[in-house]
C-alpha cells in the first residue's frame, strides 16, 4: 500500500511532523515465499534421488549437454569456478572494495552457508555422480564422489539472490546468467547430473532469500538530479527539487518550484517496487487476495496516467483534488505532479484540531467521490490533507478505481470511520459519517469494519488500541438502531477438559502403533514408501485447498484463498476442544473478521456442511458402481485385532467427547447450552440446492461450482489415504478405498459425533483391514493419514486461532 501526502507548510507545529518513516531497509514477505518454493523443488529432487535410479528424461538432458563440443572447456572450466566456495569470500571482497559492504555480507553469508548444506544433503542423499549411472565425457578431474546436489550450482545461485538488490537490471540478469552457466558447466564437464544442478539451485535459492529477510535489502533513492532531468525531458523543468518530508512506501515525493513559480509535488514512481515481483503477485492473489495496488504491475507510464485519470475524474466532479500538472513515464522511471497544497495530514493533527465541522467537510468530500463512483482503496486519515484554512483535500489517488462497484465504495467508508477512530472517539466519527453520508450508507459499510477487511497500516493501528473496532461497529448499531447480533463465546477451558481431550488424543496417536507393534508399523514403510508419502503430503495440501475453494463460494463475498486455508485449519482446531459446534463458530468467525454479516455466516457454514454431504455421497455412489463393475470390492474379511481396535477407539472417544462436554460446561456462561450441528438447516440448504431444475431459481450462492470443488476435495483426500496405504505396504484397490473413505465422510459429515478422534480413526483402521490390508500397514497407513489430513492441521490451526478463530474479533 502507498501513503502519500504533501509536505507540512514551514508554519506546522513541531510535533505535526511525519511520525513514522520508510526505513532504508526493508524486509520482504516474498523472501519466504521464495524460501518456501525453493525448499519444495529440492524435496521433489529429494524424493527422486533417493530412488537411485536414472530417470529417462534426466538422462537425454544431461547427454544433451555433456557431449557439446569441448573446444569451449577451457572457457567453461574458468567461469565454473565462481561456484567454488573459494570465490565466496572473492566476491564478497570484491563487493566490500566497491563500498559495498551490506552486498559484501550478504554473499559471503550465503555463500558459505549454501555450501555447507549442500555437503550436509550429499552425506544423506547419497546418489551418485554421473559416472557411476550413465555413459558420461569427464571433462573435469573431480567425478567421483557424491552427486546430489550440485555444491557448485548451490553457491552460485546463492550468490546470485544475494547480490540481485544490489544491481541495476542488467547486472541482475548477468548475475543470474552466470549462476546458470555455472550450473549448466557441471553438467557439461560430467561431475553432475540435471536434478544435482536444480536441487542445488533451489537450495541456493532458498537460502540466498532466506539471507535478505533476516538481514533486509536496500530501498531504491532516486537522485534529485536524475528526477530533474526526467522533467526536463518531459517539458516540464523545475528548480529546488528537493525531498519531501512524507511517508512513501512505493513510491519517492519530491517538492519543486517550476518556472512560474508555482510550487509542485512529484512523486516519482519506483521502477523496481517489490509488488512488480511476479512471484509476490502469485502469493497475494492465493494468500490474502487483497491487492490495491494492482496498477503496480503495469509500465509505469500507464501506473501513473492512471493516477493522474483518477484524480482529474475526482476533480470534475467536485472533490477538492489538487491539480494535476504532469504524468509520464518510461520503462526506467515515472512521475506523477501536482500542484503543492500546504497543508498536514489528518493523522497529524492533535485530537482537539478533528473538530466535528472538519470531520463533516471531510465526509462531505467522500460523499462526492461516491457519487462519482470513484473507490479511492486507500482511503485512510494520511491520505486526507488539511490546508491552512481548514479544507480537506484528498490525495493519493494510485490505487484508486473508477466506475467502482458498491462494495468497493461501501469499503471506503468503512476504512476511512476505522482510520479515524484511531484519533477520535468512535462517537465523533459515527455522527459525521452518518451527517455527511446518510444513515444508508454507514449501514452498508457496516460489514467492511472487520479486521480482515481493513488495510494493514489500519489493522496495525487497531493493536495499538484494543477494543477501538468493537467500539465502533458498537456506537454504528446504537445510531442506527440495528440488532447486536448473537456472537456466543467459549469459555476457557478448565483443566480437566483439557486433559480429557489431550488423553485421547495420545491414546489415539500412541495406541495405534501399538496394536501392531511399534516396531512393526515402523518397519511396515516399504522401499520407496517415502515417495508415496511425499505424494500423500502433496495431495493433502491440494485437497485442503480444494476444500478450501469450496467455502470461498458460499459467501458473495472476496475472500482470499489462502487465510481460508488457514481458517478451515483453525475450525479443525476449534473442534477439538469443543466439537462440532465449535468448529461451525470458528468458521463463521472467520467469515465475519472478513467482512460477511453474521446471519449470512451461519448459513454459510450451514452450505458448506451440505456441499461436504452431497460430494461424499457423490464420491462414494461414483467409486460404488466402478468398484462393482471392476470387482474390486469382493474378498472382504474379518479385521484382525478386533476386540483391541474397537476398545482403543471407543476409549479414546469417550475421553475426547466427556472433554468436550466439560469444556462446554465451563464456558457455560459465555456460550450456549447445547452443540448439536443444526441439522434442520442443513437439510434444508442441501433440499433447496438438489431441487433445482432448469426454469426455476438458481441457488442463492454457487452451488454447482461448490459441489465440484468440495467433491475435488474428498476425492483428493481419498487419494491421500490411497497413496499412504501404499507407502506402507497396503495392498488394497484404489476403487475400494475411494469408497470406502467416501461412505465414511459421508457418515462423519451427516452424524459428526462419529468423526471425532477415536471413532474416525478406528473406523478408517477397521475398513481398511476389512479390505485385506495386513494389520501394521493398516494401523500405519491411518496414521499417516490422520496426520496429514487432521492432526497436524488441528495442530497448527490452534497456534492460527490467535489470526483466525472467534475469540478474538477486534
Amino acid at each position: 500500500m502507498t501513503i502519500e501526502e504533501v509536505t507540512p507548510p514551514a508554519t506546522a507545529q513541531p510535533g505535526a511532523e511525519r511520525r513514522h518513516r520508510v526505513p532504508r531497509v526493508q524486509r520482504h514477505p516474498v523472501d519466504l515465499v521464495r524460501v518456501a518454493l525453493g525448499l519444495a523443488i529440492f524435496g521433489v529432487g529429494f524424493l527422486i534421488a533417493q530412488r537411485g535410479e536414472l530417470p529417462v528424461l534426466e538422462r537425454d538432458l544431461f547427454r544433451i549437454v555433456n557431449d557439446l563440443p569441448e573446444i569451449v572447456f577451457p572457457i567453461v572450466w574458468a567461469v565454473m569456478q565462481l561456484g567454488n566456495v573459494v570465490a565466496v569470500p572473492v566476491v564478497a571482497g570484491v563487493a566490500a572494495l566497491t563500498r559495498r559492504f551490506r552486498m559484501a555480507r550478504d554473499m559471503l553469508v550465503a555463500g558459505l552457508l549454501a555450501y555447507l548444506a549442500a555437503d550436509l544433503v550429499k552425506s544423506v542423499v547419497g546418489r551418485e555422480r554421473p559416472v557411476g549411472l550413465v555413459e558420461a565425457n569427464l571433462l573435469d578431474g573431480n567425478v567421483s564422489g557424491i552427486g546430489f546436489i550440485s555444491g557448485h550450482a548451490a553457491v552460485a545461485a546463492a550468490l546470485a539472490t544475494a547480490a540481485v538488490p544490489y544491481l541495476s537490471r542488467r547486472g541482475r540478469r548477468m548475475a543470474w546468467a552466470l549462476a546458470w552457466t555455472v550450473a549448466i558447466a557441471r553438467v557439461y564437464v560430467g561431475a553432475h547430473l540435471p536434478l544435482d544442478i536444480l536441487g542445488g539451485a533451489a537450495v541456493g535459492w532458498a537460502i540466498g532469500s532466506l539471507v535478505h529477510y533476516l538481514f533486509g535489502v536496500p530501498r531504491w533513492e532516486p537522485e534529485p538530479a536524475r528526477i530533474a532531468g526526467m522533467l526536463q525531458r518531459f517539458g516540464l523543468p523545475v528548480r529546488d527539487l528537493r525531498p519531501a518530508d512524507v511517508v512513501a512506501r512505493s513510491s519517492h515525493p519530491f517538492v519543486a518550484v517550476d518556472d512560474d513559480g508555482r510550487r509542485l509535488y512529484v512523486k516519482a514512481l519506483d521502477p523496481d517496487r517489490f509488488e512488480r515481483d511476479w512471484l509476490y503477485r502469485l502469493w497475494r492473489v492465493i494468500a490474502v487476495r487483497d491487492i490495491k495496488d494492482a496498477d503496480a504491475v503495469a509500465p509505469l507510464g500507464q501506473q501513473a496516467e492512471h493516477e493522474a485519470v483518477a484524480a482529474m475524474t475526482a476533480r470534475e466532479r467536485g472533490v477538492r483534488v489538487p491539480a494535476v500538472v504532469l504524468a509520464r513515464g518510461t520503462d526506467r522511471g515515472g512521475v506523477v505532479v501536482q500542484e503543492h497544497v500546504p497543508g498536514r495530514p489528518l493523522d497529524d493533527l492533535l485530537p482537539a484540531e478533528i473538530t466535528p465541522d472538519l470531520l463533516g467537510a471531510v465526509w462531505q468530500q467522500v460523499a462526492r467521490l461516491r457519487a462519482a463512483r470513484i473507490a479511492h482503496h486507500d482511503l485512510v486519515a494520511s491520505s486526507v490533507l488539511v490546508d491552512g484554512s481548514g479544507a480537506p483535500w484528498i490525495v493519493d489517488f494510485g490505487n484508486a478505481q473508477t466506475g467502482a462497484d458498491e462494495q468497493s465504495l461501501d469499503g471506503d467508508a468503512a476504512e476511512l470511520m476505522a482510520s479515524l477512530a484511531l484519533h477520535v472517539e468512535p462517537e465523533l466519527v459515527v455522527g459525521s459519517a452518518i451527517d455527511g453520508l446518510g444513515a444508508g450508507a454507514v449501514a452498508a459499510a457496516l460489514p467492511g469494519l472487520a479486521p480482515l477487511t481493513l488495510s494493514s497500516v489500519t489493522r496495525d493501528g487497531m493493536r495499538t488500541r484494543p477494543g477501538r473496532l468493537r467500539a465502533l461497529r458498537r456506537e454504528v448499531r446504537r445510531r442506527l438502531q440495528l440488532p447486536d447480533p448473537d456472537r456466543p463465546e467459549f469459555g476457557p477451558p478448565g483443566a480437566v477438559a483439557r486433559t480429557a481431550v489431550g488423553t485421547g488424543v495420545v491414546l489415539v496417536l500412541v495406541g495405534m502403533p501399538l496394536l501392531a507393534g511399534a516396531s512393526a508399523v515402523l518397519g511396515s514403510v516399504e522401499e520407496g514408501g517415502w515417495r508415496w508419502l511425499g505424494g500423500a503430503l502433496a495431495l493433502a495440501v491440494l485437497a485442503r485447498v480444494a476444500m478450501a475453494a469450496a467455502a470461498l463460494l458460499t459467501v458473495d463475498r472476496r475472500l482470499a484463498l489462502g487465510r481460508t486455508v488457514g481458517a478451515t485449519m483453525a475450525a479443525d482446531g476449534a473442534s477439538l476442544l469443543h466439537g462440532r459446534i465449535g468448529w461451525r463458530r470458528s468458521a463463521a468467525r472467520f467469515l465475519e473478521r472478513a467482512g460477511v454479516v453474521p446471519e449470512e455466516a451461519r448459513r454459510a457454514t450451514d452450505r458448506f456442511v451440505a456441499g461436504a454431504i452431497a460430494a461424499a455421497l457423490v464420491v462414494a455412489l461414483v467409486t460404488l458402481v466402478l468398484a462393482v463393475v471392476e470387482g474390486r470390492l469382493t474378498g472382504w474379511r474379518s479385521p484382525e485385532a478386533l476386540v483391541p481396535a474397537v476398545l482403543l477407539g471407543l476409549a479414546a472417544w469417550a475421553l475426547v467427547l466427556t472433554g468436550q462436554e466439560l469444556a462446554g460446561r465451563h464456558g457455560a456462561a459465555t456460550a450456549p447450552q447445547g452443540g448439536a450441528e443444526p441439522p434442520r438447516q442443513v437439510t434444508r440448504t442441501l433440499r433447496d440446492a438438489l431441487a433445482w431444475r432448469p426454469g426455476r431459481p438458481a441457488p442463492a450462492w454457487n452451488w454447482w461450482p461448490q459441489l465440484g470443488w468440495a467433491t475435488a476435495g474428498v476425492a483428493l483426500e481419498a487419494a491421500v489415504l490411497a497413496a499412504t496405504v501404499h507407502a506402507v505396504g497396503g495392498d488394497v484397490a484404489l476403487l475400494a478405498t475411494t469408497t470406502v473413505y467416501g461412505a465414511l465422510h459421508l457418515l462423519w459429515s451427516v452424524f459428526p459425533v462419529t468423526g471425532m478422534p477415536g471413532a474416525a480413526d478406528v473406523s478408517l483402521l477397521l475398513a481398511l483391514l476389512s479390505l485385506g490390508a495386513p494389520l501394521a500397514s493398516a494401523c500405519a497407513g491411518v496414521l499417516a493419514f490422520r496426520l496429514l489430513t487432521f492432526w497436524i492441521p488441528a495442530g497448527l490451526g490452534s497456534l492460527l486461532s490467535v489470526r483466525f478463530e472467534h475469540r478474538h474479533l477486534t
